[in-house]
């Protein structure tokens, strides 16, 4: 059923901006009531902001997948704030702005780390809810033993179903980059590629860390017996591979055939040398590159605001005299100074306990420096 409904939109043609990256904010701000309202589902899903046609039509045939894509896509986000809180580029929305999430004008390798982390969050999300029994068309991995996993250890645990999970995202996350007709060496389908490669390194590197995982039962501790079942790597774990893949990010270029090219390189994306003999160097480094992020443009300062460019700025942002790292204050504020404010906050201190039976502490002040960018 799932496999048959989805792949019938996968090709929709449509003139949809590959540009506009607003459908994860707005799949992330609908709610489990609203998508299982029953007769207003199909207005919310063909009416949301950001949706590409394709997606609008997947969101109406798996209404009960949709919680678990904005969850994912949500946490993706979080993830991916947390891994850049102290850089120029911190992954935050414009101050003020009802979506969620950043809008990337440009293919720069801060949009090739959102398009992975985005599409890892949402495989991640609804795998682990086919585990939990949340979706109707899924239940638990149906994964063959690993030969890792010790004979004599039971095999069969309810695992994440990682293997449904990276199907249905990459059907419900890519089907947008598909439904174009941009001329071949045109900017946008540069972009659709470059996103569409993006995507995919996201979820394959979250089913490649997914791993056995075991328990053990018996009296006491014994572990008379043990059962084994498929986990998913923490989102952590995949955002902190992510950011290596971010900082070795490889730039691409379009050809003439309109397809991605790494530059500096001959090779096609897809194209494994056919030496004879099996040149093996040449085999791994195309394995190799299938897990790298890509990217079209330099990325800006994202020093000062600018629009056009879907940048914020730093002006604004808390500093830290004296370190050495991205949070210092001369690298965060480019050049530009900051101000110094003195800020008070309350906390609870000298606590006693009074018999009976109640604690009972003074209020404090604490005075503390913050450094803001000017």
């Amino acid at each position: 059923m799932y496999r048959q409904a989805v792949l019938i939109f996968i090709f929709i043609p449509s003139v949809f901006a590959v540009l506009d990256a607003a459908w994860w904010s707005s799949i992330a701000q609908l709610s489990t009531a609203n998508l299982l309202a029953g007769a207003e589902v199909k207005s919310n899903c063909l009416n949301l902001d950001g949706l590409s046609p394709g997606q609008a039509r997947i969101c109406e045939l798996f209404r009960d997948h949709m919680p678990a894509v904005g969850e994912g896509a949500k946490h993706a986000l979080t993830e991916c704030e947390h891994q850049f809180k102290n850089e120029r580029w911190n992954c935050s929305k414009p101050p003020g702005a009802d979506f969620i999430g950043p809008v990337h004008k440009l293919g720069t390798r801060e949009a090739a780390f959102t398009y992975s982390i985005v599409s890892a969050g949402v495989s991640h999300e609804i795998s682990r809810s086919c585990r939990l029994g949340l979706l109707q068309s899924c239940g638990c991995s149906t994964a063959e033993r690993p030969h890792t996993v010790d004979a004599q250890w039971s095999w069969g645990g309810c695992g994440d179903n990682v293997d449904y999970g990276y199907r249905f995202a990459r059907d419900f996350v890519d089907v947008r980059e598909k439904e174009d007709m941009f001329p071949k060496r045109s900017a946008d389908r540069g972009r659709s590629l470059m996103n569409r490669w993006n995507n995919e390194v996201g979820r394959k590197l979250l089913k490649r860390y997914t791993r056995p995982k075991c328990k053990c039962h018996g009296v006491s501790g014994s572990c008379n017996m043990k059962t084994c079942w498929m986990q998913l790597p923490s989102l952590r774990q995949v955002g902190n591979i992510l950011v290596n893949k971010y900082k070795a990010a490889r730039r691409i270029q379009i050809n003439a055939r309109g397809n991605m090219q790494v530059v500096g390189r001959p090779e096609k994306r897809d194209q494994v040398s056919q030496t004879k003999g099996g040149d093996r160097q040449s085999r791994r480094k195309s394995r190799a590159l299938q897990t790298e992020l890509v990217y079209l443009d330099d990325s800006p300062d994202y020093c000062s605001a600018d629009r056009s460019q879907g940048t914020l700025g730093t002006r604004g942002r808390v500093c830290r005299r004296g370190s050495s790292g991205a949070d210092s204050c001369d690298l965060l504020c480019c050049g530009r100074g900051y101000n110094t404010y003195t800020k008070e906050t309350e906390s609870k201190c000298n606590c006693k306990f009074q018999w009976c039976c109640k604690v009972v502490c003074q209020t404090c002040l604490n005075a503390t420096q913050v450094d803001i960018c000017k």
